[in-house]
């Protein structure tokens, strides 16, 4: 177990991520969740609700183990309109992600005390254009990484109340790439790059009410996270090569989740949730180089505003052996159409998936699940800042046939 657990916690530091969630959210936690379109508040036997609605891990008997990934690939085509790139198609350059994850829950042996311990991804992006493309004045790589372990516990203050607290121990990483147009450093395109990470901690409350048997309520709140990123390098070509230090900060927003499951009978149970993200802390990228002579302050204008994730999630047991679970989310966009950016250049999304459990005996239950996610098209404005040029690389970009495929696989022990 100490071999899966640290196999898991590597993979999922180095794992690439991407972007085709809410901003730049990821919400592949497991693939019942995944089946269900991410409506997973009252899974039940399922140490993956720590990451969901950790309150109910009060309904577990026993401890429980689970690993499992997400193989997401995603597509977007770009369509570059202006006097110099009319008519010039390309596709991005995402490339195919695996994120895994990892969850470990147990009661105390009739203590009142349950605890767990999560390992996930929750924010992540990797938008990559051509470094000589019409584009690179906007973004050539545009990447975010933000892993999570969360401790948690949670007990029940009475019969129908359970309450869970966590933290959130964030690892997040960055790295921004652009060109900037030739004005005084040697007459050559310079080509700006912002890398770094940094460890910070937040929280999470949950709590939920079992108004009886059949119906549950649950509210989740996951707090804000300040990362500061002290690493730049600076290096102007075509001319003398020049280096700058930076500093910049990025807020991982904090968010809201209220939930509601009911259980028709011992096969049919269907959840609903909607969450409310405070995207709207994201409004500027500042990154402040230590040679003002270079530039001291670069500032990416983003005015996002806070944004809205609802949805609806069925699961049905045929038999003891097999469950067929299914789910759809409308996931709403917090890009304002004049400050989407090549970074980012997706619409509203709908997620639309299905899965399936297979219960082989008591002890052993996998899962598999596939969504399809329809990310919306967008038309980005160019936002490029050129001093003594006249004319843009591009006007407007139309961002098409954005879409991801995502399939997940996960296991899941009961230990005891």
């Amino acid at each position: 177990m100490k071999k899966i657990i640290l196999t898991f916690l590597m993979t999922i530091l180095f794992v690439p991520s991407v972007a085709f969630a809410e901003g730049f959210g990821l919400y592949d936690w497991s693939a019942a969740g995944n089946a269900m379109s991410h409506n997973y508040m009252f899974g039940e036997d399922d140490p993956s609700v720590l990451a969901y609605n950790p309150a109910q891990i009060t309904k577990i008997r026993g401890s429980y183990l689970q690993a499992g990934f997400t193989f997401i690939n995603p597509s977007i085509s770009l369509d570059f309109h202006g006097s110099y790139s009319d008519g010039t198609h390309t596709t991005t350059n995402y490339n195919p992600a695996t994120v895994p994850s990892l969850f470990y829950v147990q009661d105390t042996r009739g203590g009142g005390v349950w605890w767990g311990v999560g390992v996930f991804a929750r924010f992540g992006n990797a938008m990559e254009l051509d470094k000589n493309g019409w584009g690179r004045y906007d973004t050539i790589f545009a990447g975010v990484k933000s892993i999570t372990v969360q401790p948690t516990v949670a007990f029940k203050p009475h019969k129908k109340w359970s309450l869970a607290f966590g933290l959130d121990l964030n690892y997040g990483g960055l790295k921004n790439k652009k060109a900037i147009p030739p004005v005084s450093l040697g007459g050559g395109e310079s080509f700006l790059q912002v890398e770094g990470d940094s460890i910070n901690v937040g929280y999470l409350i949950s709590a939920m009410y079992d108004f009886d048997d059949e119906t549950s309520v649950a509210l989740m709140y996951r707090s804000r996270i300040h990362h500061s990123v002290n690493e730049a390098d600076f290096v102007a070509e075509g001319g003398i090569p020049h280096f700058a230090k930076a500093e910049t900060d990025v807020t991982l927003p904090d968010s809201l989740t209220f939930g509601i499951g009911h259980r028709f009978n011992d096969k049919t149970r269907v959840e609903a949730n909607v969450t409310w993200t405070h995207w709207s802390l994201y409004d500027k990228l500042n990154i402040t180089l230590d040679k003002p002579w270079i530039s001291p302050t670069l500032s990416i204008e983003n005015n996002w505003n806070s944004s809205w994730k609802l949805g609806v999630g069925i699961e049905h047991k045929l038999n003891k052996e097999w469950t067929l679970l299914a789910g759809y989310t409308w996931d709403q966009s917090p890009f304002p159409g004049k400050y989407v950016n090549l970074s980012l250049p997706t619409g509203n999304r709908h997620y639309l998936s299905a899965g399936c459990k297979y219960s082989p005996n008591d002890v052993m239950t996998l899962a598999l699940a596939y969504c399809y996610v329809i990310m919306g098209d967008r038309v980005v404005q160019s936002h490029e800042l050129k001093p003594g040029i006249t004319n843009p690389l591009y006007d407007t970009v139309n961002a098409h046939n954005e879409y991801s495929h995502n399939v997940s696989l996960s296991l899941t022990v009961k230990c005891r």
